[in-house]
């Protein structure tokens, strides 16, 4: 039976339910209401003059959607598991589950189920108050309208985010979205010190970069310092334009940089061949040949580990 004390020690020594109650009840006073569409904004739900919602739009509804699929599961499981523990309810071998997870500070894997959660290489404790940091930003976004710098960690789907960014631009302009492209703009700013959206295009933040940093300064990508494998990364201003059939960077000036949901690098294939784990590539500015940054595994994170 699973209900067995694993801590040892004096009179004050916590047991295992006690432990996962604790946890539970607290990950449940952390975790908000489930979004609503009905409170979103004008400019959240705006539609185009054919009469169909924006692509962003459409996007972060869907997104919305995931994640009040999500917390309905989580905060049912957190509920059926405090009332196991109390003797009020079976306790399940999904409970069972959890329990373990929450005495050993994981995520229960069915909680990052591709049909539930996201990936995501976090500690439990850690893993909530993300969840808790997207919702509060996807929430945001629908009640309150489009931001000036979109968190590309935030959603379950990033690669869903760019091509709706594309889609916009496509509809606007007219240009086959086939035609079109990014071109990276590595901004002089953090998050922080974002004053409005760029008038085409969209500004994200959010990012990590492992194996190298930005030089402000220089303005390229440059060599990491001592001991410090993981930076903060500027603001990207991203500009969607048609590009020539036979555009290609300089290798020599430009390092075609991936950027990854997670330090893992890996996942299912998807139909374009990529890994899920795999948002895009984002062409920065470098003094050296691409080739130098690729030997080192130099890559743009959506989060950390920890």
């Amino acid at each position: 039976m699973l209900m067995q004390p694993r801590v040892s020690g004096g009179k004050s020594a916590a047991t295992p339910e006690q432990i996962a109650d604790r946890k539970a009840n607290a990950f449940l006073e952390m975790l908000p209401d489930v979004m609503s569409w009905n409170e979103a904004h004008p400019e959240t739900r705006k539609e185009t003059r054919e009469g169909v919602m924006i692509s962003l739009g459409v996007f972060v509804k869907q997104e919305m959607e995931r994640f009040n699929k999500l917390l309905r599961e989580v905060k049912k499981n957190l509920n059926s598991l405090i009332n196991a523990i109390k003797g009020t309810e079976v306790m399940s071998s999904k409970l069972e589950d959890i329990f373990n997870c929450f005495l050993n500070n994981k995520v229960p894997g069915f909680w990052m189920d591709t049909n539930l959660g996201f990936p995501s290489l976090k500690p439990l404790s850690s893993w909530v108050q993300d969840l808790v940091d997207r919702i509060t930003f996807v929430g945001s976004w629908v009640r309150e309208g489009p931001p000036n710098t979109f968190w590309v960690a935030a959603f379950f789907f990033p690669q869903g985010f760019m091509t709706a960014t594309m889609q916009s631009y496509a509809r606007a302009t007219g240009k086959p979205i086939d035609t079109l492209g990014f071109k990276t703009h590595v901004q002089a700013f953090m998050v922080e010190e974002v004053e409005e959206a760029p008038e085409v295009g969209v500004n994200i933040h959010g990012m990590f970069m492992q194996g190298a940093k930005w030089d402000f300064k220089k303005k390229s990508v440059e060599d990491s310092d001592p001991k410090v494998p993981l930076v903060d990364f500027p603001v990207i201003w991203l500009e969607p334009m048609e590009m020539e059939a036979d555009f290609q960077l300089s290798p020599s000036e430009n390092f075609e940089c991936p950027l990854y949901k997670t330090s893992a690098r890996k996942g299912e294939l998807s139909t374009t061949g990529h890994s899920t784990n795999f948002v895009l590539m984002l062409n920065l500015p470098s003094k050296v040949h691409q080739d130098y940054w690729i030997r080192r595994g130099t890559a743009l994170l959506c989060m950390t580990d920890n």
